[in-house]
């Protein structure tokens, strides 16, 4: 396979990558990443932020979490406007077993693309909680939750 990755061109690895990150291949992804960001740097270069953290999403999934989330924190800091950036970092987030970070994570990403749909997705998934109709009361106080299934209900019949 090192044969086959030296005669690739950069495109082709990353989307060779992209395509292993979907189909969840860990290692292959990880592969193709690797020689990738090994081909920036030895050329002096500044690794793209984006590939930067599908690298570190492999890294954590083959269970280099530290590492990954150095690596993505990283990628964050170079291009605070890119949305796959803190989908990746959420998701090593929740590698880690860190609901909390990951939340804030998408909600940052959220900030920075509103319409993001992974982001979107994410954070659906999770299960985020809105804020409370009224915030002066406590969340289970009944008139909250109250008026939160009401408000849910009409938003469901709206939509």
């Amino acid at each position: 396979m090192a044969a086959d990755l030296t005669e690739q061109s950069d495109e082709e690895l990353l989307d060779s990558g992209r395509e292993a990150i979907k189909r969840e291949q860990w290692p292959q992804a990880a592969a193709f990443f690797a020689e990738f960001v090994r081909r920036v740097r030895a050329r002096g270069g500044t690794v793209p932020a984006s590939p930067l953290a599908s690298y570190a999403l492999c890294l954590g999934h083959g269970g280099d979490s530290r590492q990954a989330l150095e690596l993505c924190r990283r990628a964050v800091r170079a291009d605070p406007r890119n949305p796959h950036v803190y989908w990746c970092l959420a998701q090593l987030h929740l590698l880690a077993r860190s609901r909390k970070e990951a939340v804030e994570t998408i909600e940052r990403g959220l900030r920075a693309a509103h319409d993001n749909f992974l982001l979107l997705r994410l954070r659906r998934k999770l299960g985020v909680r809105q804020p409370t109709p009224l915030p002066f009361l406590d969340r289970k106080h009944s008139l909250n939750v109250r008026l939160g299934r009401l408000m849910r209900r009409l938003r469901g019949s709206a939509a």
